[in-house]
Formats: C-alpha cells, structure tokens, sequence
C-alpha cells in the first residue's frame, strides 16, 4: 500500500532547520529531507516532511519569516 508523505519545500536548508525547531516549539513534528527531483524547481532542495498539521506547519512557516516555495508529495510504502 502506497501513501503520499507531505513536504514543504523551503529556499535553503538553514529554513528548512530554523522551520523544524518553530514546528517543535507548536508540539508538530518534522524531518528535514531532500526534497524529491521531480519536485526540484529551486532553492536547495531541502524540504520539511510534515506529516500532520501540513497546513497549519506551512502557516506558521510564512508567518515567522521562512521563505516557503511550495509544497510536494512524496510516495511511500507502507
């Protein structure tokens, strides 16, 4: 069985740590993760996988200055 991982995508992978330690101060948890080629537009390549909360992580991101590019899916098995 395959699920969709949701990610973040962010401009540099200093967001992409500044926006993990945010995340955990609100109790959401995150991996910073490479972000897959076939979502690669810009930026470094670095993404935050959000599992829950993805909307309310990618707010809290934009609201505190972490420069967001879009967001991806990643497949996975389970």
């Amino acid at each position: 069985m395959k699920m969709d991982k949701p990610l973040i995508m962010v401009s540099s992978v200093t967001y992409a740590m500044q926006g993990r330690e945010l995340l955990k101060a609100y109790g959401i948890k995150s991996q910073i993760e490479r972000t897959p080629k076939n979502a690669l537009r810009q930026g470094c390549g670095y993404s935050l996988s959000v599992p829950q909360r993805t909307d309310e992580a990618e707010k809290l991101l934009r609201d505190n200055g972490i420069k967001v590019l879009g967001r991806a899916e990643r497949s996975r098995k389970l």
